[in-house]
């Protein structure tokens, strides 16, 4: 991921949570996560060069997850959690296996940092998604106010 990549993966981000409880984040945010975990953010795009999808992680502590449209100053030290920040894959490329790609590239750099385990809070229907990837739903009602009703904080061991 490349700060120039930042207007498309904000074209992306609009149309995924178009009907999200919540609003969309600022192009601060993703400069922000690309700036501390560069190797964490990820995307794919078509051999013209346009975006067919993004994610966006990084290191992070176990249990709250950072608000939505949160610059943040610093990683914790140590970080033991591989927090899966976004993932939005354009319409025209669903199904054609993207998230999966970008997850695997993401988790493999991720296991290289040494992070044991991983967090992600699914809103809509992401749930179902995350779950067949190995993600279960813990308890953090009290820490995922910005992201809207009926999300879901899911945590999953890595390796």
């Amino acid at each position: 991921m490349q700060a120039a990549d930042v207007p498309e993966i904000l074209r992306l981000q609009a149309a995924a949570y178009a009907t999200a409880a919540f609003e969309p984040e600022s192009a601060a945010v993703y400069l922000n996560r690309m700036a501390l975990a560069p190797d964490l953010c990820w995307v794919a795009a078509d051999p013209q060069g346009g975006l067919l999808g993004y994610l966006l992680s990084h290191p992070w502590h176990a249990g709250k997850p950072p608000a939505l449209d949160t610059v943040l100053a610093a990683l914790p030290r140590p970080a033991a959690h591989w927090y899966l920040h976004d993932c939005a894959v354009d319409a025209r490329a669903r199904g054609g296996g993207v998230a999966a790609a970008l997850y695997e590239a993401a988790h493999d750099a991720a296991v290289c940092r040494g992070l044991r385990a991983s967090a992600l809070v699914a809103v809509g229907q992401a749930a179902a998604y995350w779950g067949q990837r190995g993600y279960l739903p813990v308890d953090a009602h009290h820490a995922l106010d910005s992201y809207g009703e009926g999300a879901r904080y899911m945590t999953r061991a890595l390796g």
